[in-house]
């Protein structure tokens, strides 16, 4: 039996925008109340604007916090837990591409950079998680799904950071899986492949976006789907990637 999202409280980090932000729409469709988490305050705001256009202003918290600083993770947590007297799911999914302004080589990164990439996607995603776990443990249930990406089963050239990071979030969420998932806590990692969203932008002036690219909302359906599956599943680290067809001419009809 599918898992039914309504009146569930899930929490979704980065929700001013991309993935994230396609995912409180979704998750509201689908009737859940929505807590959204976004360092951006303005952007933050108008997003929870246009939420309760199409829901109810109860369904709809809006927290500004810091992914990276412990306090404010604990804090978003607990005001979940003092608005909607639960937490039923994370979506993890705010990030950073670069510490930069520009593409860099592993020999010319700072520790700036480096610390600014790692400590927002690691580091951010380990305080997320373990934030919620203390109400999801004391209730035996739950769901965590942290945004890794394809950079993260293969390093790439100028992404060293950002590979790390997502390198990294694959394995905790597996230690993580692995202590919790006996207690009622089911923990999932996404991979994406190239996104349509405002990360791209982190490239600098004039970077190249590949030809065919994932949307939001793409991402944002795979990762609820996640969410849905039965109690008694769960996806080992899976890839979501735009479909490119290998026909030729001669294949067409």
């Amino acid at each position: 039996m599918a898992n039914d999202l309504n009146d569930k409280v899930c929490i979704t980090t980065g929700a001013a925008s991309g993935i994230g932000r396609a995912c409180c729409d979704l998750l509201l469709e689908r009737g859940a109340k929505v807590v959204m988490v976004d360092v951006n305050e303005a952007q933050l705001e108008q997003a929870r604007a246009e939420c309760v256009e199409n829901a109810s202003e109860d369904r709809v918290l809006a927290i500004r916090a810091s992914i990276r600083d412990e306090a404010d993770m604990q804090r978003m947590a607990d005001t979940t837990v003092e608005t909607f007297g639960r937490i039923d799911a994370l979506l993890a999914c705010a990030g950073v591409l670069r510490g930069g302004n520009q593409l860099s080589m592993i020999a010319d990164t700072t520790m700036e950079e480096w610390d600014n990439v790692v400590q927002t996607n690691l580091t951010g995603t380990f305080l997320s998680n373990r934030a919620v776990l203390g109400p999801m443990l004391k209730q035996r249930a739950g769901d965590i799904v942290n945004v890794s990406s394809t950079s993260g089963r293969q390093g790439r050239p100028f992404d060293g950071p950002y590979s790390a990071s997502k390198f990294g979030i694959i394995g905790l969420s597996e230690s993580l899986s692995a202590e919790v998932s006996q207690r009622g806590v089911r923990v999932q990692t996404v991979l994406p492949d190239a996104v349509e969203t405002p990360l791209w932008e982190q490239n600098g002036p004039g970077a190249m976006a590949p030809p065919q690219m994932l949307s939001p909302a793409r991402v944002a359906e795979f990762i609820v789907y996640l969410l849905e599956l039965p109690r008694d599943t769960f996806l080992l680290n899976p890839v979501i990637a735009p479909f490119r067809s290998r026909r030729g001419k001669r294949g067409r009809k």
